[in-house]
């Protein structure tokens, strides 16, 4: 009889310290399928700028501040290559013909330029800094120095305007950034050489502020 109640007492003992013990482990492993749960559930989240590959974009500095209407279209190929083409027109100029002519920076009056652009980050879908390279076919007039003959039949050099149509190859650097929901923020600058024609500007300038939506 003795011996039941010690093996009853034994019994309870036992009973009392394996019972916490259990439930600890129970709460311990929920608390860790919880957690591996948790960020698998968080990598399934996945944004519109992740999954959309075209974008819409406009040039709010050339728009703004040269009167130029400068409108792009682009495409991701992969997440870390996009190509795309921008037209660009001087149509809102409210300068032309004044002391102070801003437009007077570009000589172009019309311009269809494309790009293609590399994307530095590993873990971002056409977003963040990138390398890209362009051409642009332009149309304008630009000062040149023109041998005239003048009233006497003598040859003088004077400054003209002339039109010129010509191909520019050229290189530049940029940042794009998408939010969630797809508007962005895309500044870049370049730069790159005109090739064939004689009157037109050496040298070409790309500045960039576009504003847009990734679709």
């Amino acid at each position: 009889m003795i011996m039941k109640k010690i093996n009853f007492l034994t019994f309870l003992t036992l009973l009392l310290f394996v019972t916490p013990a259990m439930a600890q482990e129970d709460a311990f492993f929920q608390d860790t399928i919880q957690t591996e749960i948790e960020p698998a559930f968080q990598e399934d989240i996945i944004f519109k700028r992740d999954t959309t590959k075209s974008e819409a974009q406009l040039n709010v500095l050339n728009l703004l501040v040269f009167g130029a209407l400068d409108v792009g279209y682009e495409h991701l190929i992969s997440d870390h290559t996009s190509a795309g083409v921008e037209f660009f027109s001087k149509v809102f100029n409210k300068n032309e013909g004044e002391d102070v002519d801003l437009s007077e920076v570009y000589s172009k009056d019309f311009s269809i330029t494309g790009k293609f652009k590399y994307f530095l980050k590993d873990d971002q879908v056409g977003r963040g800094y990138y390398a890209e390279v362009f051409g642009m076919f332009s149309n304008g007039e630009h000062e040149n120095d023109i041998k005239l003959t003048n009233e006497a039949g003598e040859l003088e050099t004077q400054e003209k305007l002339v039109e010129y149509t010509d191909l520019a190859f050229g290189i530049g650097v940029g940042g794009k950034f998408v939010a969630k929901q797809g508007f962005l923020i895309d500044v870049s600058f370049g730069i790159g050489r005109n090739l064939f024609d004689k009157y037109s500007p050496d040298i070409v300038l790309l500045p960039t502020v576009n504003v847009g939506y990734r679709f």
